[in-house]
């Protein structure tokens, strides 16, 4: 049988569009009738509100502009009681209306049938050659990704569709796409398109450009998803004509994004040849002949991957090697080395950071090629793994978001218990007129300008203060002063003139480039999610006010403290605890251990931190921590056995105790029990963390502790090791200790000291050889560097990830 035309699938995937609409009709009206006659809740409106948001886009796609319409109208009318307890007597009539409309526009399409009286332009389209490019389609709606899956076929491009984020991300051949097309709602929630998109961009294939579509055209979702790095945002129903546009635009934009290689030889001939089957290939080559400007000609070209002869006049490779991994810039960088010379292979470090391959000529070139394309893969894990566990890129650039965020929720958490006679303010500061500034100039211009901005902010910012990059031309700072009359205003304009003293303007146009900044000053009646909406607020009006502006917020009234104590105690009451995560990484296998934290979460979803309840656990017989580790040792195992897949039975877990050894002990049958009932399988699944000062109080009592968790097939972990003989002697007291994490402190770049090299040595040479030793608190990649030259593989970073995606991290 022949194959269906094109005009043939798109009158097909019309037809089953049009079949649907009852459906989707039923659905609303049971929906509603459900939430007025039975039970007024949240989960129902928001299915409707989802229900209505497809509609929206899906409608004028098959050529049905009236259901757009009133499914927006409905889609508002939804949105605007999604908060309320309930609906007025006038939104449940208004409701009513836009049901009543929508199902008109329904019915009047059902009547219609399939006829076409104004045949889609995609159908008159000829196929191009586009057929080496790969588009993802993203999208929940089946019929809108189907009807997108065959005009880009039309098209000649390779269209893949996609469910949802989850589902993309599990494909199983992994290969890349040149372009990705992203809806910005899913059912698991209303910006879920986004936040998976801020993940993926700090991930493998970060250069990949992303086109989000969505019904929702305000300014907040618009610019989240340019903060998030998207390229391009287009509204549904979709302008085909102008998504055709933009498709050909990022493609072509996206040429320059291929690997680029630096391949040094001093044989020119050679060089040519290998150049040309680089780029035959796909690779951008640049190729050196003189070893001795390699220096400059990387610090230009910024390659991916570097080819070195072994044996070059003035220069060894292994030498240059070991130069390049010195500078945080350049010590992901895979180097493959190349020499006539079989001894060379024997020289090679065998354990750098982004590893190395040793290959004699004459080179085999599909073994070469093949290895090329597997070390520049394993470096991109390699960047987002120390971006994962590193405070910043460069010890002189700005934090990474996560760390930045965590270290805000502690100060916030901090500021009413420790007053220490300083104010804080949390700012925004964003590019002035960015969507327009976007279009003229290009995603990349942009991105260039916020790179030079970042590095500049960076020197800006004084002891205690920090800052970090949100993406999309913004950033957040918080900065510190003591107490003052002048309320903060000279610090900030200080601060606003300093970060606006260069010219900065885009490419060749000379038009200056501004910054509006929005301010708040921080109080414990905060938390962070209400600090950053608050700043972001602010600095939206600054924008909207013409730019170049200080736009102050109005922090909320603090709590007094015996109400805020109140509050702690009602919630401890309720049991509203949340378990968060937070992953030990093996940098080298990738193996992952998740860490439990316990958080107190209130109705708001304001996060409290230990140090702001711990204090208020009422005592117990057993003391204040025992009824709170059983909470978090019940919930561990269940949210570990609720795995599904290969997780199931590769994930481990670890599980913070507070409490004295005597209550440890004495904790330990519940724990055993909830791993039998769980039917948790394998061994060191569970491990128990304990921190030294608590186990130095009773060393007899970790001792047994430490044999009834072998006897379980648990593991333990000691935590808050420093350079201390005491330290050392209760690892070599313990030795049947699995893991040993360092205090935070040693982590840093300032504390590679010779007594932290002499504990590492220490821990090294105890009898457990399967020890693993975690180190906390990495700056950048050279401190890590540091770590990695001494053999450690283990680091945990500021990634911590809330229940719902708890165990599914994954590179």
């Amino acid at each position: 049988m022949a194959e269906a035309s094109p005009r043939q699938k798109l009158q097909e995937l019309r037809g089953k569009y049009i079949a649907g609409l009852p459906d989707r009709m039923a659905e609303l009206s049971d929906s509603w009738s459900h939430l007025q006659h039975v039970s007024w809740n949240q989960k129902s409106l928001t299915f409707m509100s989802q229900c209505a948001h497809k509609l929206t886009g899906s409608g004028t796609t098959f050529q049905f502009p009236d259901i757009t319409n009133t499914a927006r109208a409905l889609e508002e009318q939804l949105q605007m009681i999604l908060a309320k307890p309930d609906a007025s007597s006038a939104e449940r009539q208004q409701i009513d209306h836009a049901l009543n409309a929508l199902e008109r526009a329904i019915l009047q399409a059902t009547n219609a049938g399939v006829k076409e009286e104004n045949p889609d332009p995609a159908i008159q389209a000829t196929p191009e050659n586009n057929s080496q490019h790969r588009i993802a389609v993203i999208e929940d709606d089946a019929d809108q990704a189907a009807h997108l899956k065959n005009w880009l076929e039309l098209r000649g491009y390779y269209a893949e569709t996609f469910e949802d984020p989850d589902t993309y991300n599990q494909r199983s051949d992994k290969r890349l796409h040149h372009l990705i097309l992203l809806d910005v709602s899913f059912p698991q929630g209303a910006m879920e398109g986004i936040a998976w998109l801020e993940r993926l961009k700090t991930q493998v294939g970060t250069h990949t450009p992303v086109l989000m579509m969505s019904a929702r055209s305000d300014m907040v979702a618009r610019m989240r998803a340019f903060r998030a790095g998207a390229d391009i945002y287009l509204t549904k129903p979709l302008n085909m004509s102008v998504l055709e546009e933009r498709i050909h635009q990022l493609l072509e934009s996206n040429v320059t994004t291929r690997p680029k290689v630096l391949w040094v030889d001093d044989d020119v001939e050679l060089l040519a040849h290998y150049e040309t089957m680089l780029t035959a290939e796909g690779y951008e080559v640049e190729g050196l002949s003189q070893p001795v400007r390699v220096l400059e000609r990387i610090e230009q070209f910024q390659p991916d991957a570097i080819v070195l002869d072994h044996d070059m006049p003035g220069c060894r490779g292994i030498e240059l090697a070991k130069v390049l991994r010195q500078d945080a810039n350049y010590m992901t960088i895979p180097i493959l080395f190349v020499s006539a010379s079989p001894e060379a292979r024997e020289q090679l470090e065998q354990h750098s950071i982004a590893g190395n391959e040793f290959f004699q000529k004459p080179l085999n070139s599909e073994q070469f090629l093949s290895s090329l394309q597997r070390h520049l893969q394993n470096a991109q894990h390699i960047a987002a793994r120390i971006n994962l566990i590193s405070q910043r890129k460069e010890s002189k650039g700005l934090q990474n978001l996560d760390y930045f965020l965590t270290e805000l929720g502690a100060l916030l958490a901090s500021i009413g218990s420790n007053p220490e006679g300083k104010t804080h303010y949390l700012m925004q500061a964003s590019i002035d007129r960015q969507e327009y500034l976007r279009a003229q100039h290009g995603a990349r211009a942009m991105a260039s300008l916020a790179a030079r901005m970042e590095k500049h902010f960076a020197k800006q910012l004084g002891p205690g203060d920090s800052g970090c990059a949100l993406g999309g031309g913004s950033f957040l700072f918080q900065l510190n002063e003591p107490t003052s009359n002048d309320d903060g205003i000279s610090l900030l304009e200080r601060f606003h003139h300093s970060m606006s003293t260069p010219a900065w303007t885009l490419a060749e146009d000379h038009t200056p480039v501004t910054l509006s900044l929005g301010v708040l000053t921080l109080n414990d009646a905060l938390d962070e999610d209400k600090a950053l909406i608050e700043v972001e607020h602010a600095c939206s009006e600054a924008i909207q006010s013409g730019g170049n502006r200080i736009k102050w917020q109005q922090a909320p009234e603090r709590s007094p403290e015996p109400e805020f104590n109140a509050r702690i105690r009602e919630l401890i009451a309720a049991h509203r605890f949340n378990l968060y995560y937070q992953p030990i990484v093996n940098m080298e296998t990738g193996d992952t251990l998740f860490e439990a934290l316990v958080r107190l979460v209130d109705s708001d979803n304001a996060v409290y931190l230990p140090s702001q309840f711990l204090k208020q656990l009422p005592e117990g017989i057993r003391g204040p921590f025992h009824e709170l580790d059983r909470w978090v040792i019940q919930h561990a195992v269940e949210a570990l056995s609720a795995l599904k897949g290969k997780d199931a039975a590769s994930h481990s877990v670890s599980i913070k105790l507070s409490s004295s050894m005597a209550v440890v002990e004495n904790l330990l049958p519940l724990l055993s029990s909830a791993i039998r009932d769980a039917r948790l399988k394998g061994k060191r699944r569970i491990y128990l963390a304990l921190s030294s000062p608590n186990v130095m109080k009773d060393v007899a009592g970790a001792k047994k502790i430490a044999r009834m968790v072998q006897n379980m097939d648990c593991g333990l972990i000691i935590e808050h090791i420093d350079t201390s003989v005491a330290s050392v002697d209760l690892i070599k007291e313990l030795d049947s200790v699995d893991v040993v994490k360092l205090a935070p402190a040693l982590g840093a770049v300032a504390q590679q000291t010779p007594a932290l090299e002499q504990l590492l040595n220490q821990l090294k040479a105890t009898r457990n050889l399967n020890r693993r030793i975690v180190i906390t608190g990495v700056e950048d990649a050279k401190a890590l560097s540091w770590f990695w030259e001494r053999g450690i593989r283990n680091f945990q970073g500021y990634f911590i990830q809330e229940p719902k995606g708890a165990m599914s991290y994954e590179l």
